[in-house]
C-alpha cells in the first residue's frame, strides 16, 4: 500500500514534508523479507554497508570509483523487492488537487490586489500627515499684537 508524504508543522513553525508512513511501510516489507531469507538479506545489508565505507574512501577520485554506482544499483534492487519508492498518483485525485490549488491561487492573487491597494492608501495617507507634520514645523507662526491706544 502507498503512503504519501504528509506535511505537518515542526517547531518553531516550520513546515516538514513527513514520508515516514511511507518509510514505516518500507522497513515492514524489510522486515517480512528478512524473515524469508535472513541470510540473503543480512548479506545484502553489509555489502551496503561496505559499499558506503568504500564510497566514502572513493570520494577524492572524482566519481571514477566503482562503489556508489554498485551501491546505488544493490539498494535499487532491494527497494524493488519491498516494494519500491515509487508512488503512483491516482488521476482524479491529482485533477482534484490541481483544481484546489488553481482556486487557492485566485483567492490568494484577490487577497494580495486587496492588500495591495490599502498598502498604497497606507503610503498616501502617512505622506500626506508627514508632509501636514513638515509644514506645520517650517511654517513661520505670525504673532499678532494688537496695541491698544
Amino acid at each position: 500500500m502507498d503512503y504519501l508524504p504528509t506535511l505537518r508543522r515542526c517547531h518553531k513553525g516550520a513546515i516538514v514534508l513527513d514520508g515516514g508512513a511511507a518509510a514505516r511501510e518500507q522497513i515492514h516489507s524489510l522486515a517480512d523479507l528478512y524473515r524469508q531469507d535472513p541470510e540473503g538479506v543480512g548479506d545484502l545489508l553489509i555489502q551496503i554497508a561496505d559499499l558506503k565505507d568504500l564510497v566514502d574512501c572513493e570520494r577524492h577520485l572524482g566519481g571514477l570509483g566503482y562503489a556508489k554506482p554498485v551501491r546505488d544499483e544493490i539498494v535499487g534492487e532491494l527497494l524493488g523487492d519491498i516494494g519500491g519508492a515509487e508512488i503512483h498518483l491516482d488521476h482524479r485525485d491529482n485533477h482534484r488537487a490541481l483544481m484546489q490549488a488553481r482556486e487557492l491561487t485566485n483567492q490568494a492573487q484577490d487577497i494580495a490586489e486587496v492588500a495591495g491597494r490599502r498598502a498604497d492608501e497606507l503610503e498616501a495617507l502617512t505622506a500626506r500627515a508627514r508632509q501636514e507634520r513638515e509644514q506645520r514645523r517650517t511654517a513661520p507662526r505670525l504673532v499678532f499684537v494688537t496695541r491698544l491706544w
